[in-house]
């Protein structure tokens, strides 16, 4: 399909207000009023600031004269500083990100973004997503002011040990907009990269565990070109980030700016390698316009570029600038060139991709080198990789599909070791480690065993011989779905999803299909036409679609 005009889809970010202000009107995560902030996901400890609001927060709120139930954006940046420890991040410059739903909203400069917003009751949060506040970080009670700098105070905050309380500390004033034009350049397309998965952490590793399949921590370009495609061809991507040569450009800047020189890239240069596709990508149309027959840019032309990006620079500082771009001084800018520029200033902040999984191994390998014996100061703990997965997905399908059952058999006479033809779920549990640690996973395994029960139709919480295959691949399918989503969505997320959450799982399932066919697949669950599916209802669907043959009874006589 036909790319949209690099002024459109700039244009598209400045829309993402408005996108901003109508995504609140989607629903909580979870129920209305069960607020749960981040950092004690089931609200305990710290009084009412981790739970529901309080009689008298809310009274506090109507006592006094209500926020404007209209406003507008405000003309001020915010300055948060004054949080320290696990949630010192929030501490920075908010600028000015138009409205969420009828309040004023901020957003800060880099590109792990946090958000300040009011809930629309009466708490101004910061977090780092803009929805309806049921998680954050810190909140303050808004005095029927329009804006938080305004609000008496004290803000309330997560300490490191998951207790809320008052941290007089925290400050919020105000200062000027920022006149950087590639700051204004990050924020009016904000919402354009949050769409792509490329701004929340969680949604990066959830990519890099779609990509790297054998777990060996690095990829190729042929990798990375293969899983490009399977998003942009199932419109979870949009189809411009596709280019083929503008993907092949941003790889080569990310291996060219790494430190080991190889010709593939590793995790900790994953975020990095994310940024230059989506800026490759998003500039190329733009470059192509303002370069002549080469593929170099003179300074007028440059001037030309940024204009059409919307960046003002003033023509004192044009030139200062555009030395900034020709890195090596040549008078031109080539593309490489223009879009790791736009790039750096736009989104200066890239993380080394490491998770809570990675910080543990490597604790645990700590530890292991400095007190176990030689034979295993060596060891290193290997985490769960997709590879693993796919290895025991074909095991357990050539099992089911053998017509001789001697692999089920055996694995059956392994779990009902009594001999009494049903399984409890505590049996279940004690085989997987014994024999498939992998699949070791207490939430799936329950909902593997609970789904198996639900489709014979049996409550009495055991399994029988005959549902042994449905269990075998309930057990794999579950275990999949929770490990690459375990980090996708919060704790205290209803893990409900729509229709774009539900492309999005497909596509990093390796679930290929175009736009129309998930919106009828995608029908089919949404029995209510509500708009939402529960994520136990999306495993049932993937189960299903993946193994249909293999779900026959498993029946013997022997």
């Amino acid at each position: 399909s036909k790319r949209a005009t690099p002024l459109a889809r700039v244009a598209a970010g400045g829309r993402a207000r408005a996108w901003c202000a109508a995504r609140g009107a989607r629903g909580p995560r979870q129920r209305e009023g069960a607020t749960s902030m981040r950092g004690n996901p089931r609200g305990l400890g710290g009084g009412y600031g981790g739970g529901r609001e309080s009689p008298r927060s809310r009274n506090a709120g109507r006592a006094g004269s209500q926020p404007p139930r209209t406003g507008k954006p405000s003309d001020k940046a915010l300055i948060i500083s004054g949080s320290e420890g696990k949630y010192e991040l929030i501490n920075g410059t908010y600028e000015p990100n138009g409205m969420h739903g009828k309040y004023a909203c901020w957003t800060t400069r880099n590109s792990n973004p946090c958000y300040l917003f009011h809930t629309g009751k009466t708490r101004w949060v910061i977090s780092k997503e803009l929805d309806d506040g049921t998680t954050c970080y810190a909140f303050v009670t808004d005095d029927g002011v329009e804006n938080p700098a305004k609000c008496k105070g004290p803000w309330t905050r997560c300490n490191d040990r998951g207790e809320w309380n008052k941290d007089a500390r925290i400050r919020c004033v105000e200062t000027a907009v920022s006149n950087n034009p590639f700051v204004k350049l990050r924020v009016s397309l904000d919402e354009e990269m949050r769409q792509v998965k490329i701004v929340e952490e969680k949604d990066r590793q959830l990519l890099w565990k779609r990509l790297d399949r054998d777990g060996d921590g690095t990829v190729d370009l042929a990798e990375v070109e293969a899983l490009v495609g399977d998003l942009c061809k199932s419109g979870v991507w949009p189809s411009w980030l596709g280019h083929e040569r503008c993907l092949e450009r941003a790889f080569e800047q990310t291996i060219e700016d790494s430190a080991h020189g190889d010709n593939q890239v590793d995790k900790e240069n994953f975020h990095e390698l994310l940024l230059n596709i989506f800026w490759f990508g998003k500039l190329d149309e733009v470059f192509q316009d303002i370069a002549q027959e080469d593929d170099e840019i003179s300074f007028s032309e440059f001037q030309s570029g940024m204009d059409k990006l919307g960046i003002r620079i003033p023509a004192n500082k044009a030139e200062e600038e555009f030395r900034k771009f020709d890195s090596d001084g040549n008078g031109c800018v080539n593309f490489s060139e223009f879009c790791v520029q736009v790039r750096a200033q736009v989104c200066p902040d890239v993380t080394d991709g490491r998770d809570k999984t990675d910080v543990a191994k490597m604790e645990i390998h700590e530890m292991m080198t400095k007190s176990s014996a030689p034979a295993t100061a060596g060891t290193m703990v290997r985490k769960k990789a997709m590879g693993d997965f796919n290895k025991l997905e074909k095991q357990f399908k050539a099992m089911c599909n053998d017509p001789s059952q001697k692999g089920l058999k055996k694995a059956w006479s392994r779990l009902d070791y009594n001999g009494n033809n049903k399984v409890s779920l505590a049996e279940t549990g004690k085989w997987v480690v014994e024999n498939y640690p992998i699949l070791n996973h207490a939430p799936a395994l329950l909902r593997a065993h609970e789904a198996t029960l639900k489709s014979y139709h049996v409550d009495d919480g055991f399994v029988e011989k005959k549902e042994f295959k449905t269990l075998l691949l309930n057990l794999l399918y579950y275990n999949k779905l929770f490990w690459m989503f375990e980090q996708s969505q919060d704790d205290s997320s209803d893990r409900r999803m729509d229709l774009k959450e539900f492309m999005w799982c497909c596509s990093m399932c390796g679930v290929k299909m175009s736009t129309s066919k998930a919106k009828s697949e995608f029908q089919k669950i949404d029995t209510n036409n509500g708009g939402m599916i529960l994520f136990d209802e999306f495993c049932e669907y993937f189960v299903a679609k993946q193994c249909p043959k293999e779900m026959a009874d498993f029946v013997t006589d022997d």
